[in-house]
């Protein structure tokens, strides 16, 4: 009963702060993506654009309507958890901290208020180590289908799933499941998910790898250094997680690779440490890690629990100092403060969130988390816009086509753009490359953005005659010129890769 009713607890958290702020700008791309529905995207696998388009469709466009399945992830996160510490024999004390372990942690606190894959991944992550559980558990070795279902799904959602799953293979190997592997069973549930995300596969092919591409314009704009990229491995999930469920998950390390009761569930350890040393090797993020922390917290919440026994006092503290512990960090992870109230505690918070002067121009320069400034002042972008679109200069606008360098921008464009009675963008900028020029000639178009002398190279003129300046709420202040360019010199139907552009910039190999 304690696991729903925290579940719940979770469900009404985001319910009650899910409309607060404004779109995050990678809800703005999925729902362009929802409307172009595919079995691929530059750098996603299709699921986010069906739930994006299945949202909106049943609920329309608001806030909570496109946070609505994130929302319910997040609950479900903490069924599956809880599910987990029972199953492995935790009592209700065990299992209300590892959900509570869930709630508070920063990290979920954000990822289930915005629609977005990492909603889903840590209960797709976490689902299928309790199904592996159960089948090896009650020796019911025809979950191993449910496992490839899930894995496939998990495929479609995001391709990490292949590192959770490659992890998972080997940890079986190096315990004595590896005798699984000279069964039918194993290499079903592989061939279900593969079967599941073949079609994905294919579309990726039919259009020459775009993901391969995508991720080597990613590593040349955002690629860190070794120090930097151990910095966040060790320190960031720390602080992702809630810093005191640091020795609640470091228990449910022990508990796996040393622990007597976690021996037949070694290979969660070990598929840690697998998945630990590969983004470490390749430079990984920190919230690359971010799935597999419920599969440590259950365990964990039961070492906890056989430390502090009977002693009823301890576990009340417990509780609680973890509780009030987070009532400090929820206002930097969730939506729940008036704009000018966070940009006010946030100063209190420079020890954990990088705040830099706010005098700076930088969208990343601002005195507010990143991630809540992500979600305001797009709708600017489209009003500033429409000024250009709608001028007296423009008197004939049925081949005027606005164009733009980055996929954030596309996206708010393309949104609340039909408020302002502006067409929807074109733009090579991520999946908007494969949807192309539409039929625009090219002949005139509103750049919005851009190298002014890449722009030159492609058209005979280019003129200034905008500039983009917003400051809202919390700081933020951004500087976009927008362009009017005329005169195409080269053809925007044939020469359409002369616009790809990633992360702002031409892309070029």
């Amino acid at each position: 009963m304690i696991i729903w009713i925290l579940a719940l607890a979770k469900l009404m958290l985001h319910f009650l702060n899910n409309g607060q702020y404004g779109y995050q700008i990678d809800e703005l791309y999925y729902m362009a993506c929802g409307e172009h529905l595919d079995w691929g995207y530059t750098e996603l696998p299709p699921l986010i654009a069906v739930l994006a388009n299945f949202s909106r469709s049943l609920f329309g466009d608001s806030l909570f309507s496109i946070r609505l399945f994130p929302a319910i992830a997040g609950a479900l996160l903490v069924v599956v958890t809880g599910l987990i510490v029972r199953e492995l024999g935790g009592g209700k004390f065990a299992q209300c901290l590892a959900c509570l372990a869930i709630i508070f942690s920063p990290y979920y606190l954000f990822i289930h208020t915005i629609l977005t894959m990492n909603a889903f991944e840590p209960l797709l992550w976490t689902l299928c180590a309790l199904i592996i559980l159960l089948s090896l558990k009650y020796k019911l070795p025809q979950l191993w289908y449910l496992v490839g279902f899930v894995v496939g799904i998990g495929l479609l959602n995001k391709y990490s799933m292949v590192f959770f799953g490659f992890s998972l293979l080997v940890g079986l190997c190096l315990t004595p499941y590896r005798q699984l592997f000279w069964s039918k069973w194993i290499w079903t549930a592989i061939l279900i998910a593969f079967v599941m995300i073949l079609p994905n596969i294919f579309w990726q092919s039919q259009h020459d790898w775009p993901f391969f591409e995508h991720q080597a314009a990613a590593n040349l704009s955002s690629k860190k250094p070794l120090a930097e990229s151990m910095v966040d491995l060790f320190i960031q999930p720390i602080l992702m997680m809630q810093p005191l469920t640091l020795p609640v998950w470091l228990a449910g390390i022990y508990y796996y690779l040393r622990s007597p009761d976690g021996k037949l569930y070694r290979f969660f350890g070990w598929s840690f440490l697998v998945l630990f040393g590969i983004f470490f090797v390749l430079g990984g993020k920190s919230y690359y890690l971010a799935p597999i922390y419920p599969i440590l917290f259950a365990s964990g919440a039961i070492m906890v629990e056989r430390f502090v026994r009977n002693r009823k006092l301890w576990k009340t503290s417990i509780i609680a100092v973890l509780a009030a512990s987070s009532v400090f960090l929820i206002p930097m992870s969730l939506p729940i403060l008036p704009l000018p109230t966070l940009l006010q505690i946030s100063k209190f918070y420079s020890s954990i969130y990088t705040l830099p002067d706010r005098e700076s121009t930088d969208l990343n320069s601002i005195e507010a988390p990143w991630h809540f400034r992500q979600m305001l002042g797009w709708e600017d972008i489209a009003a500033q816009v429409s000024k250009v679109y709608h001028s007296p200069v423009l008197s004939d606008r049925s081949d005027v086509a606005i164009l733009t360098w980055d996929y954030g921008y596309a996206s708010a464009i393309d949104f609340f753009g039909k408020k302002y009675n502006i067409p929807k963008v074109i733009s090579g900028a991520h999946a908007y490359y494969f949807w192309g020029p539409r039929d625009y000639s090219g002949n005139l178009v509103i750049s919005v953005g851009g190298d002014f002398n890449y722009l030159q190279t492609l058209f005979k003129q280019v003129e200034k005659v905008d500039t983009i300046t917003h400051e809202n709420t919390i700081g933020i202040k951004s500087a976009i010129p927008i362009y009017l360019c005329q005169g195409i010199q080269v053809s925007l139907q044939h020469d359409w890769s002369d616009f790809k552009a990633y992360f702002g910039e031409v892309y070029r190999q």
